[in-house]
């Protein structure tokens, strides 16, 4: 299945009934017409159908945006960008989401988050009752609920790392988590409760170990499943989040195999592409790194560059480019350029397929393709695991994988791109950043922890992923604010332990009585104002 024609046939499931539709069953018999079921559900009695209703399991908002804008990836860059004057400021200066619902919203990614649970749930429910099935069918059932189970431990996993204060076993029982149905809804209003955040990771865990071990690989497009590949990948964020390191590289070891250099993105080749051309390579199927890929409705391609809050040359150049500011001490330049300067900075990473629901007004809605999980982030994940167990040496050889991948000029015969114990210790030990991870660092791990870290910023750029590191470690984030003038008139910061770092639930689940998260009760409005717009 192309990606257009994919994108077409998400748009088209679970379409409801149409006027027209109706006019042309009337001219059908009554007695046909009662035949029918009354509206457009799908019977899941068999195994494929059953398949069918899991392609609509996966994410189809993205929460690129709102991570980046949140992280210290984004800065004002002033009046003379673009950007919507109330839905980036709002998550910019860290205050309650209340503009929008739709796509690149923590609204509506909590809302379609939801979905993929239901069609989860609704599959899991389907393959219960499937009786009498022959030795392939039951195999075949077997891998379909891996797969939804591991679509739900994604989804619930993902609104814990948007909606939940960072994981900490500690206190876990002592903030909210998410609610994480496991049955069909029956009600229309169901009675919902957020549970504590332990609650929640157990369920994670539960969806997530069950559905490993039953997930397979017999799809005719792998790339947009879970596959026991992409869910391993998975698996080492999830560890890592809980700090499980020998489970981050069991998994990691499947994952990247004994030829780790093949499965990373060879930058080499995006040299000599144009802008354009780079742009659709980096999400394609074809590229080893791309572990799984969604389709995601998303104008993140065009909030990438023009946006106000957003990457600026300095912020590039302080999170690791600089020959000041990485462990190498060289001027790194990635093998893939980077374009646009003061207002428009961006990496050539998205590329935007439009569907047309208005030929003649030529409107539609914009949509991206996401890779959920890379095989660079379980390189970063594994050589973490292998500092915090201390073995070093193993350390050492992740990240010079990295830099032989990444950086353009590397020679093996040229000792500036030699990673080493020595280099990262010396490097750091300057270092004032502060990491408050739930578990304790000595000074050894902590170098290696700030090198990693620095190295997922600088190849994750604009890809959403910083924001889950800020949360993980706890770091500091200070947002500046420009007044009409774009002169620096204030800024807003989040600080460790600011329960801030969860994004709050959405308004529209007070119907569900649904408890929000605190600490935006005293909201600054003056962040709001006309001045600093």
């Amino acid at each position: 299945m192309n990606m257009m024609n994919k994108l077409t046939n998400i748009r088209l499931k679970g379409t409801a009934v149409t006027l027209s539709a109706l006019f042309a069953m009337g001219l059908v018999s009554c007695n046909k017409w009662l035949d029918k079921n009354p509206d457009d559900r799908t019977t899941l009695d068999n195994v494929e159908t059953i398949n069918e209703l899991l392609t609509s399991g996966y994410p189809m908002r993205s929460n690129i945006l709102m991570y980046e804008v949140r992280s210290d990836n984004a800065a004002d860059k002033g009046i003379r960008a673009w950007a919507n004057p109330t839905t980036d400021r709002e998550i910019y200066t860290f205050q309650e989401y209340i503009s929008s619902t739709y796509q690149d919203t923590p609204t509506g990614y909590w809302n379609n988050m939801y979905e993929c649970i239901s069609v989860a749930n609704q599959a899991l429910k389907g393959l219960e009752e499937l009786k009498g099935l022959t030795a392939d069918q039951a195999r075949k059932a077997a891998e379909s609920k891996g797969e939804a189970l591991m679509i739900r431990a994604y989804s619930i996993y993902m609104l814990a790392q948007t909606f939940c204060r960072p994981y900490d076993p500690n206190t876990a029982d002592q903030y909210l988590g998410v609610p994480c149905p496991t049955e069909p809804e029956d009600v229309v209003l169901k009675d919902y409760k957020r549970g504590t955040l332990k609650e929640t990771y157990d369920r994670i865990l539960k969806d997530f170990e069950e559905g490993y071990a039953l997930i397979g690989n017999s799809y005719a497009q792998p790339k947009y499943h879970w596959t026991k590949t992409s869910a391993a990948a998975l698996g080492t964020r999830i560890y890592r989040t809980l700090g499980q390191w020998d489970k981050v590289v069991e998994l990691g070891n499947f994952v990247l195999g004994t030829e780790p250099g093949i499965m990373l993105r060879d930058m080499t080749k995006y040299r000599n592409l144009s802008y354009n051309e780079q742009k659709k390579l980096y999400t394609m199927p074809t590229e080893n790194t791309n572990l799984i890929l969604n389709v995601a409705m998303s104008w993140w391609v065009g909030s990438v560059a023009d946006s106000r809050y957003g990457l600026t040359p300095s912020i590039r150049t302080q999170a690791g480019y600089g020959d000041h500011y990485n462990f190498l001490r060289v001027e790194i330049t990635p093998n893939g350029p980077y374009f646009g300067g003061t207002l428009y900075a961006n990496f050539p990473k998205w590329w935007e397929y439009f569907k047309v629901n208005n030929v003649q007004a030529g409107t539609g809605y914009g949509y991206i393709a996401v890779p959920l999980v890379t095989a660079e982030e379980v390189l970063f994940n594994m050589g973490e695991a292998y500092a915090m167990t201390d073995n070093y040496p193993k350390a050492v050889d992740a990240l010079q994988l990295f830099v032989t991948k990444f950086f353009k000029g590397y020679s093996a015969a040229d000792d500036r791109y030699t990673v080493t114990n020595d280099k990262i210790v010396s490097f750091y030990q300057t270092d004032q950043r502060v990491f408050k991870p739930f578990y304790p660092l000595d000074e050894t791990q902590t170098a290696y922890v700030k090198a990693f870290t620095d190295m997922r910023r600088v190849a994750f750029f604009q890809e959403g992923l910083r924001w889950l590191d800020i949360r993980h470690y706890n770091l500091p984030v200070e947002h500046n604010l420009l007044s009409h003038r774009d002169a620096k008139s204030s800024s807003v910061s989040l600080e460790a332990g600011d329960p801030r770092y969860a994004f709050q639930i959405p308004s529209s689940t007070k119907g569900y009585n649904l408890e929000p998260n605190p600490g935006y009760e005293k909201s600054d409005k003056s962040l709001m104002s006309s001045e600093n717009q």
